[in-house]
């Protein structure tokens, strides 16, 4: 095997790792032989730059993403509300307490018991959220093939309702690799986290313990951004190593390096796999299939919003912190998007712009900007921070060119002769090719 081909497998092994939560020989047998080849590299610069492990068993590897700090809104998109990460935690905890006894089967309903007592009265079983919750959380771990799902009918537990006078009854197995998804982190740094108030303005530390500039590389790889006021000796750290870090990024994973004033990113060049990838691209060429079309459409109010309050802080009447932050208020967001829903819903799709009420639309611009990396909060006071990294996006619809018989001419075509509305990177421009673009597609309008 030549350089190049070393070096090529050893990129693609490292996507593998870093954008799949569970490697296994049956599922992924070349991925799984690239990691299998390359283990010892791997191993060496996972530790040297994040102090990541990569987990080994019988026929499966994992990479432990431990975060040196707290990411809101980066989870699992199935999971809806906190009590599905709790359960998740749960189960694990239950399969690692199973290994043990090396009893793998298990029924919900013990299962359900266990997690009821050791939650301290967090989760009840009479409750049917909490049941549904517990429900999504087993059903991921099924997908992930972790647990198997034996017997029985997992709605009809759910929904309580019984068979022939007996308790519904569903029959699950463990796979050995269950208990290797847990992660343990300090229980000092854990209590001082939960002490904290909820969507703080900057991210609160994990209680895990790493160099600065180890925690850089961490906030880099788990993006979307590393913003300086999370961490300022880390990010100090980074610019320190600047050069260092863009070689190996751009050497060894084929990624590029942003580093602003206040913030860092990594462009990815390659195909982003898993959520730990950067969106660059909101729209397909004209002519490409666009299966997931309607979700794209929430990114029209997204990036209107951007431009408002861009406009809000050139008038003045929003200030920029001296980190680079827009201090705003939930309040002053649903009347910008109020303005916005109420003007271009038309162009949202049908669902997004005539079937979703206003305070929903609000929460879900919210929730995708705080994926995105764009806002923290809102707190209990309602405050929330607009981060630099939005400050670069700029969306606004092209107005409609005049007609052929009106001053300025025959209109221009754009993407099949209408006029769409765009999203660019504003001041400090990524680099080359990474603009943000967003236009209106042909079908699907409200």
């Amino acid at each position: 095997m030549g350089n190049g081909s070393v070096a090529a497998e050893r990129r693609m092994a490292l996507h593998d790792l870093i954008d799949r939560i569970l490697i296994t020989r049956a599922e992924e047998p070349e991925a799984y032989r690239r990691i299998y080849l390359h283990e010892k590299w791997l191993r060496n610069w996972l530790m040297d730059r994040l102090q990541w492990r990569i987990i080994a068993g019988p026929g499966f590897y994992r990479l432990e993403r431990l975060p040196s700090h707290a990411l809101p809104g980066r989870g699992l998109p199935r999971f809806r509300e906190p009590m599905d990460y709790a359960c998740l935690c749960w189960v694990l905890w239950y399969a690692e307490t199973h290994g043990a006894s090396a009893q793998n089967w298990f029924v919900i309903s013990e299962l359900a018991a266990a997690v009821a007592r050791a939650s301290g009265g967090l989760f009840r079983l009479g409750e049917r959220a909490h049941r549904e919750a517990l429900a999504r959380a087993l059903q991921l771990l099924v997908d992930l093939g972790v647990v198997v799902h034996r017997d029985g009918d997992v709605d009809r537990w759910v929904g309580g309702a019984a068979a022939d006078g007996e308790p519904p009854e569903v029959l699950y197995e463990f796979a050995e690799t269950a208990p290797r998804l847990l992660a343990h982190f300090d229980p000092a740094g854990l209590e001082a986290l939960a002490g904290r108030p909820e969507a703080s303005r900057t991210l609160p530390p994990t209680g895990e313990a790493a160099p600065p500039l180890v925690r850089a590389w961490r906030a880099l790889v788990l993006g979307p951004h590393f913003w300086r006021a999370d961490d300022p000796e880390g990010f100090e750290a980074l610019v320190a190593a600047r050069d260092q870090v863009a070689g190996d990024l751009e050497r060894d994973l084929g990624w590029e390096l942003e580093l602003a004033d206040e913030y860092a990113r990594i462009w990815r060049t390659t195909t982003a796999r898993g959520a730990a990838g950067v969106l660059l691209d909101l729209v397909p060429e004209p002519g490409e299939e666009t299966p997931d079309r309607h979700v794209r459409y929430i990114y029209h109010p997204i990036l209107l919003l951007m431009d408002r309050i861009r406009a809000e802080v050139a008038a003045g009447r929003l200030a920029v912190d001296p980190d680079g932050a827009v201090a705003i208020t939930g309040g002053q967001i649903r009347d910008l998007l109020s303005e916005l829903f109420d003007r271009y819903r038309r162009n949202w799709g049908a669902e997004l712009g005539s079937q979703v009420s206003l305070p929903e639309l609000q929460r879900r611009v919210m929730q995708q900007m705080r994926v995105m990396g764009y806002l923290r909060g809102p707190d209990p006071l309602d405050r929330c921070w607009i981060l630099p990294p939005a400050a670069q996006v700029v969306g606004a619809y092209r107005p409609a060119a005049p007609g052929p018989d009106e001053p300025g001419g025959a209109p221009a075509p754009d993407h099949g002769g209408r006029q769409g509305p765009t999203g660019r990177a504003g001041a400090s421009s990524p680099p080359a090719g990474r603009q943000l673009r967003l236009f209106e597609p042909e079908e699907d309008r409200g």
